[in-house]
């Protein structure tokens, strides 16, 4: 039997457009969750997300200017 463990919740508030708004509550509704289950599970996704791929982009941009450093720079027009 599975057990479920409840995470204690925080209010978060932020101020979005009236068209991302409409946009949540549609998916909310397809989905049939509420507006908030689907705003926690973007937010979840977006921190999820940013953990993974920002260490990588971070390294990625050193690496990048270590190079500019040492003149091993390719001009843009090259591609």
């Amino acid at each position: 039997m599975l057990e479920w463990a409840v995470m204690p919740t925080s209010t978060v508030s932020a101020k979005v457009s009236q068209e991302l708004r409409e946009q949540i509550e549609e998916i909310a509704k397809a989905e049939r969750r509420t507006t908030s289950n689907v705003i926690q599970l973007a937010i979840e996704n977006y921190v999820r997300q940013y953990s993974e791929l920002h260490p990588q982009f971070r390294a990625d941009i050193l690496e990048a200017l270590e190079q500019m450093k040492d003149g091993d720079v390719v001009p843009y027009e090259w591609g």
